[in-house]
C-alpha cells in the first residue's frame, strides 16, 4: 500500500511538471488572463507535487523547511486568483443573461 502511493506520488509529480513544461513551451500561455491563470495554477501544483516527491526519496532536513516555505507561498495567490476569475466569469455571464434579457423584451 505504502509503495503504491509512493508511485502514484512520483508519477503524479513527474506528470504535472510536464505539464508545465509543455505548456510553457507549446502554448501561448501569457496572451491571456486565463492562459497566464492556467499557466502559474499549474505550476504551483507541479511544485508541491515535486516537493512532495523529493521528501518521499530525500531524507528529512532543515532544507525541507526552506523548501516548503517557498513552494507553498504560491497556493494561496493561486487560489484567490482562480476564485477571482471564477467570480469575474460568472458576473459576466449574469450581466450577459440581463442584457439579453433586456434587448428581448418589447
Amino acid at each position: 500500500m505504502r509503495l503504491t502511493g509512493t508511485v502514484l506520488i512520483l508519477v503524479s509529480a513527474v506528470l504535472a511538471t510536464g505539464c508545465v513544461a509543455a505548456q510553457g513551451l507549446l502554448a501561448r500561455w501569457w496572451k491571456t488572463d486565463a492562459g497566464r491563470h492556467t499557466f502559474v495554477f499549474q505550476a504551483v501544483f507541479a511544485l508541491c507535487l515535486d516537493l512532495w516527491a523529493l521528501r518521499v526519496v530525500v531524507p528529512d532536513g532543515a532544507w525541507f523547511l526552506i523548501a516548503r516555505l517557498v513552494a507553498f507561498m504560491g497556493v494561496p495567490v493561486v487560489l484567490a486568483w482562480r476564485l477571482e476569475v471564477i467570480i469575474r466569469t460568472w458576473q459576466r455571464g449574469r450581466r450577459a443573461r440581463a442584457e439579453s434579457k433586456e434587448d428581448a423584451s418589447p
